[in-house]
């Protein structure tokens, strides 16, 4: 009886042929690890969303790859992912956190305002000016300002993030304003964008190599 429950799938009941590895789920309950089962679908639909996946998971880790793959296209240039990677790891890092957290309905287009104010301000701040552009909506205004809490640590070099100018910042900001634009224009759902990013985000930035994208990075 106990290895039939080990070929069911913990969230919806049908057969399964993964192990689910994931310390916690985050909405759904479930038997103990060395007993939880998981099917192709539901790890694809809930890896690092409402599963929380650690990065010795393999299938997170081909998720990650591949949802990074997809952002770099929607983004038009993939030298942008190896410049800044970094960089644009912890702006994702931080969205995915407001997304599983205070903003889990968090649509694209607000995602692509958010991004829109945030290189506002960093341009403003390369031209020796201080002035933060806000938002009337206060669900981008709260997206906005984690995103320039993080933009400014890396500005200052604090916590260990690489250090970068603010010109920089930018840059990587619009960045991720052209691939949230991209996605909206491909009319697969208002939240197709976001849920790339959520999936491309593991604990170790990706970097490139010869082969592609591969990880985890070697951190200083």
């Amino acid at each position: 009886m106990i290895w039939l429950m080990r070929e069911v799938c913990f969230i919806c009941g049908r057969k399964a042929s993964r192990r689910c590895v994931a310390g916690s789920a985050l909405e759904h309950g479930g038997p103990e690890l060395e007993r939880r089962r998981i099917c192709s679908e539901c790890c694809g639909k809930g890896r690092g969303r409402t599963i929380d996946c650690p990065d010795t998971c393999p299938h997170y880790r081909a998720g990650a790859q591949a949802a990074l793959f997809k952002l770099a296209e929607l983004g038009g240039d993939p030298d942008m992912e190896i410049r800044y990677g970094e960089v644009l790891h912890n702006l994702r890092l931080s969205i995915a956190r407001m997304r599983r957290g205070r903003l889990r309905d968090l649509k694209d287009c607000e995602a692509r305002q958010a991004f829109a104010n945030a290189a506002d301000t960093m341009r403003a701040r390369s031209s020796g000016l201080i002035f933060d552009f806000k938002s009337t909506d206060p669900r981008v205004q709260v997206l906005g300002d984690e995103l320039l809490s993080v933009a400014t640590l890396h500005e200052r070099g604090e916590k260990g993030m690489a250090k970068t100018d603010a010109p920089d910042l930018m840059k990587c900001l619009k960045y991720l304003e052209r691939q949230a634009a991209a996605a909206e224009k491909l009319g697969r759902g208002e939240t197709f964008y976001l849920d790339l990013v959520v999936q491309s985000v593991a604990g170790d930035f990706l970097t490139r190599d010869v082969a592609g994208l591969v990880g985890p990075a070697a951190r200083p």
